[in-house]
């Protein structure tokens, strides 16, 4: 027998099932954060609402794959970033396994590169943990509805990066951590070895890659070592 957890229960027990009886106009929201307190905090402002129940938390990967295999919410808030996956792989899985997934992306991550990537992969908005909940409440209605949904700091990114409005390279200032990295993946070292060497974490690193490509407006390693050098950013 499966078991059912009551509301206060749910929220220090993720990738439960919440059993709410699912009343005409309301949004059944499924939140995903790798952090609990987060997660929890998202789902108590969204539980304050009466158009929305939710219906459950995961805080990693796993969690979310299998609850998805029991019932599929009607949208789900995806993070970018999980201790066993990321945002991009678990956007793959429901690709191919729940199409009819509504997937809003809700994250830290304003890279210009990961929101093209994942509204290239099937996901139909974006909106930024800093954002307003009103914000928030517009999105998940917007793609509940079967539209895109993007926050207008997000159009501007995107828009700004189609006409091709980049900063140039010698008006950027690096940050100190983001120099040492660009030197070490023209060295050709990998995200794991940049890791040992510098004490950080693989999601750091990675962090700091994907922040790189966005200030010089490229999309992969060799890009970026090529507008590296032609700009005399490493040697």
């Amino acid at each position: 027998m499966t078991a059912v957890y009551t509301e206060s229960q749910a929220k220090i027990r993720p990738g439960y099932k919440i059993d709410y009886f699912n009343q005409m106009n309301t949004i059944r929201v499924a939140v995903t954060d790798d952090h609990p307190m987060v997660a929890s905090g998202i789902a108590q402002l969204l539980r304050a609402d009466p158009r929305f129940i939710i219906q459950a938390l995961y805080n990693n990967g796993t969690e979310l794959r299998n609850g998805l295999l029991r019932e599929l919410p009607d949208v789900l808030l995806l993070d970018m970033h999980f201790p066993d996956t990321t945002g991009k792989e678990l956007m793959k899985d429901i690709a191919i396994n729940h199409p009819s997934l509504k997937v809003l992306v809700l994250s830290s991550v304003d890279n210009v590169y990961d929101i093209k990537e994942m509204m290239q992969q099937g996901c139909y908005g974006y909106v930024l943990k800093s954002a307003r909940l009103d914000i928030l409440v517009q999105a998940i209605e917007t793609v509940f509805n079967g539209e895109q949904f993007l926050q207008p700091e997000i159009k501007e990114l995107l828009l700004q990066n189609a006409l091709g409005a980049r900063t140039k390279v010698t008006t950027y200032k690096l940050t100190q951590r983001e120099q040492t990295i660009l030197e070490l993946l023209s060295r050709g070292k990998t995200n794991n070895e940049m890791a040992a060497e510098l004490f950080l974490s693989h999601r750091t690193i990675e962090n700091h890659r994907l922040s790189l490509y966005q200030k010089l407006g490229v999309h992969n390693t060799g890009e970026l070592v090529r507008v590296a050098l032609e700009q005399g950013l490493i040697k």
